[in-house]
């Protein structure tokens, strides 16, 4: 038995299949969250909303989305014991667990950008990490729905 077997056949495992609804729910109310705040803050690092600073947006709307990751982090977690053997080999997971990669590098990248310089001076460089930042989640989103298909 190798360890996505033992994972999947564990009392985490069968615990997560007997609440498997109610985890998606959780799952996908956190991502609804969590994409809610990512859109607006890369919206306002674009140049939208531009009466809220975004140091304000830093602090209100990560906050908030830091949380909501928690939630989702935790639910998928607990999704994926329930079926960890067939998630592994999904093509649409995989796909998604890249742009996840993706999505928390450009993350990190702007957040130690920000620490070093909170006025963003470099336009350019704001609109690349918030380009990127909603292509991946989108795509996360996407690859979410498409695992159930493939």
């Amino acid at each position: 038995m190798n360890s996505l077997e033992w994972l999947e056949y564990s009392a985490i495992g069968e615990l997560a299949r007997q609440f498997y609804p109610w985890l998606e729910v959780m799952h996908i109310l956190g991502f609804s969250v969590l994409f809610g705040c990512i859109t607006i803050f890369d919206l306002r690092m674009m140049g939208y909303y531009r009466r809220f600073s975004i140091a304000d947006s830093v602090i209100y709307l990560l906050r908030l989305a830091r949380m909501s990751f928690i939630v989702v982090v935790g639910s998928g977690l607990l999704l994926f014991a329930a079926q960890a053997t067939l998630l592994a080999v999904n093509p649409a997971f995989r796909f998604k667990l890249l742009l996840l990669a993706i999505a928390l590098l450009n993350a990190a990248i702007f957040h130690w950008q920000f620490s070093r310089s909170r006025q963003m001076k470099q336009l350019i460089f704001v609109k690349a990490i918030a380009t990127i930042s909603l292509l991946a989640w989108t795509g996360i989103v996407i690859c979410g729905r498409f695992i159930a298909y493939t």
